[in-house]
């Protein structure tokens, strides 16, 4: 099974009966390979990706219903997706990067310059997934540092970021907050205090 020809699943679908021994689940990123449109895969696509992988293949088959199944991947990928937009648009604002930190985390980072008070601060949103009995959770957890310049409070900002982004990574259906409006909104602030400070 396909799902936005960009994931496909495959799965033994006999596994799904009661009474029945596990068997293998697969899960692969196939948008590359497409004839039309094809996309490469990013960082944050194959973390979620792996991250989905683990969680199905760690189901008990046999007392799982198939449709269940296909939610958790479903509403898991949507979540990737709409992440994989957060960080683009943020992209276009201030140089970002994704870098894995662990099995079951990336970190997103972003470089705030503010070159009127000669200042570079660091944004990290650290995604962590985590398998649930109802699907996978992606949580975030910001962090920023004063790279060079003004010593601003980064527990404020991480404080701002929390209260602003929420503490998941969350679909478009869901209401994600768009992250790149959140700091470019820190970038102002930070611009703003610094200037009264000088």
């Amino acid at each position: 099974m396909t799902y936005r020809r960009e994931i496909e699943l495959v799965f033994d679908m006999a596994s799904f009966q009661r009474g029945q021994k596990n068997s293998r689940i697969d899960l692969w990123y196939i948008a590359a390979n497409r004839e039309t449109n094809p996309a490469p895969s990013t960082p944050e696509k194959d973390f979620f990706l792996q991250c989905i992988r683990d969680h199905i293949r760690g189901l008990p088959q046999s007392r799982t219903k198939i449709a269940g199944l296909l939610h958790m991947v479903r509403a898991a990928w949507d979540k990737a997706n709409c992440t994989s937009n957060h960080i683009r648009q943020l992209n276009i604002t201030f140089p970002t990067a994704v870098v894995r930190t662990s099995d079951s985390s990336v970190a997103v980072k972003s470089s705030l310059l503010l070159p009127p008070i000669e200042t570079k601060v660091e944004i990290a949103l650290e995604i962590r997934g985590s398998s649930r009995p109802d699907g996978i959770e992606f949580t975030l957890h910001p962090e920023a540092k004063v790279v060079y310049g003004e010593h601003f409070n980064t527990g404020k900002m991480g404080e701002f970021l929390t209260t602003h982004l929420g503490d998941k990574a969350l679909s478009q259906e869901e209401g994600a907050p768009s992250w790149s409006v959140v700091i470019v909104d820190l970038h102002e602030r930070l611009l703003a205090r610094g200037r009264k400070q000088g």
